[in-house]
């Protein structure tokens, strides 16, 4: 009589390179976020999404400030003649420098937080109600990691709004340079902000995160196209207040 001892081995954790992972969202979503549901990381793609802001940013530098002086300028013709001339002498004291530094370090360094935020907290509610898997982990896991896009998309734009010069910068729709809804309305800034959502780099967004929100909060297609609708909804109407 023979006894045997059966022991099973609990396989170790599946490991994962969280940088290669974030750029890998580029080439290869559906890989990229179906391991993502599996090993859930952000760390890397945090970094990396604050990096690729700020570089856009930096790139936008000199249209930033043009604008900045341009609607300046507008303010203090709209002022009295002498709340103008007290508001010049104030401006003086001032490094022309100082606002679009001040925008470039709230747009990279705040500016990526409050979009992962607001975008897990719909990819959780939408999971929720369409009996996904609601976890807030996994929601924020993928707001980061597609930011990438959006990163890579302000980077371009940037490129091409200093290539036109960014002194001929001098309001907000200037800075719409990728081919978007918007380059067919005229006379209206807000409708254009608006529509300037659905630029091509956005469009190329919207497509990911319907993947991401299949692989990772395991919803059904129908209701990740709907979440994203939604999404793209809240960000077009943001983009429409704030375009002037």
């Amino acid at each position: 009589m023979s006894t045997t001892l059966e022991t099973t081995a609990t396989p170790p954790a599946e490991k994962a390179n969280g940088l290669a992972t974030y750029f890998n969202v580029i080439f290869s979503p559906a890989e990229a976020f179906a391991l993502l549901g599996r090993v859930p990381m952000w760390g890397w793609a945090a970094i990396g999404g604050i990096v690729l802001t700020m570089i856009g940013q930096a790139i936008l530098w000199q249209a930033v400030m043009h604008m900045s002086l341009a609607q300046q300028a507008q303010q203090l013709s709209q002022m009295p003649a002498d709340q103008a001339a007290a508001a010049r002498e104030a401006i003086t004291k001032i490094p022309h420098w100082i606002y679009p530094l001040s925008a470039i370090a709230v747009g990279g360094l705040i500016g990526p937080w409050v979009v992962w935020l607001v975008g897990a907290l719909v990819y959780l509610i939408a999971a929720a109600l369409s009996g996904g898997e609601a976890r807030f982990k996994l929601a924020w896991v993928t707001a980061v990691n597609l930011y990438i896009i959006g990163a890579v998309g302000s980077i371009i734009a940037g490129v091409i709004v200093a290539l036109r010069g960014g002194e001929n910068v001098n309001s907000a729709i200037d800075l719409f340079a990728l081919p978007s809804l918007a380059m067919f309305v005229h006379g209206s800034p807000k409708l254009a902000g608006f529509l300037y959502s659905f630029n091509i780099v956005n469009i190329w967004l919207y497509v990911v995160a319907v993947i991401a929100l299949q692989h990772t909060m395991k919803m059904g297609r129908g209701a990740a196209i709907a979440t994203v609708v939604v999404l793209a909804l809240i960000g077009a109407g943001i983009a429409a207040a704030f375009s002037k």
